[in-house]
Parts: structure tokens; sequence; C-alpha cells
């Protein structure tokens, strides 16, 4: 005699670890990666040392470094100081000492904020670096200085 059991398939199919299937549905996972350019900037102090004859005037010089992943163009603005203007200002006396920044050694181009006009543009290099300089000059305006610690500050923007 000849035993025979019929399972249904739904039960082969589990005790097989291959459940029953129906049909198949697709769906598409777009996949995508967004690689921007990373850039940071520093700026060191930029200093003046001079004397308080009348009209005295003194120039100075700071780093602007610009630090990048990779090679990247670049735009550095620099405003126009937190006193509206570029003045420096004596807290104890309230006397100012104007100044400029220039992108050039012979302080002859203003440095500003006036986008493709008097900003700074360049390429960092293949290490992403680029150190340019600020170079600073008084404007003396013929009368004595009193004696003091004369700041402003100055936001260098970077656009890259």
């Amino acid at each position: 005699m000849k035993l025979t059991i019929v399972l249904p398939a739904t039960i082969v199919a589990a005790a097989l670890g291959t459940p029953a299937l129906a049909g198949q549905a697709n769906a598409v996972m777009q996949v995508r990666a967004e690689v921007v350019e990373s850039c940071s900037a520093s700026a060191g102090h930029l200093e003046f040392a001079l004397d308080a004859a009348d009209g005295a005037k003194a120039l100075g010089q700071a780093a602007v470094v610009l630090s990048c992943d990779g090679p990247a163009a670049y735009e550095i603005a620099l405003d126009a100081g937190q006193n509206g203007v570029r003045r420096m200002v004596d807290p104890a006396s309230g006397a100012t000492l104007a100044y400029e920044i220039y992108s050039d050694a012979a302080r002859s181009l203003r440095w500003g904020n006036t986008r493709g006009s008097d900003t700074v543009a360049g390429m960092a290099d293949a290490d992403g670096k680029a150190v340019l300089t600020a170079y600073g000059a008084t404007l003396g305006g013929g009368e004595r200085l009193p004696a003091g610690t004369y700041a402003d500050a100055v936001v260098v923007t970077v656009d890259f």
C-alpha cells in the first residue's frame, strides 16, 4: 500500500523557505550625491604704529588666508568697518583716525566690497590655499592726534 500525502503549496513553500509570490512590482530609487566646495578664511591683524605729531602717517599689512578643499575660484571683499567708513576710534578720547586698505603694495587699489569692482578675485592653488596681503595706510589729516589705542573691525567675506 502506498501512502500519498498532498500538502498545499503554501505549506511546501513555507517549509522550503520561499514564500509563494503572486506577482512582481518595480520601482526606481534615485541615488545622488552633491559635492560642494568648502572654504574658510582667516585674517591677521592690520596694525599701525605712529607718533602723535601733526599729520603723522603709518603703513601696515596683514595676511588674508583662504583654505579650500581643493582648487577653487574666489572673490574676497572687505567691508567699510564697524564705523561705516574706514576709521579707527579711540574709546577713551572719542578721537578718530582715518585709514584705508589696499590690495597692492603701492597702495593705489582700494580693497572694498563692490563685487567685480574693488574686490580681489583669484584661484586657490591645487591644495586649496591662497594667501593674499592687505596693505593699509593711515590717512593723517594734519591735526595732532591724542595718544591712545585706536581700533576698528573689518569683515572679510569670501565668495567661492
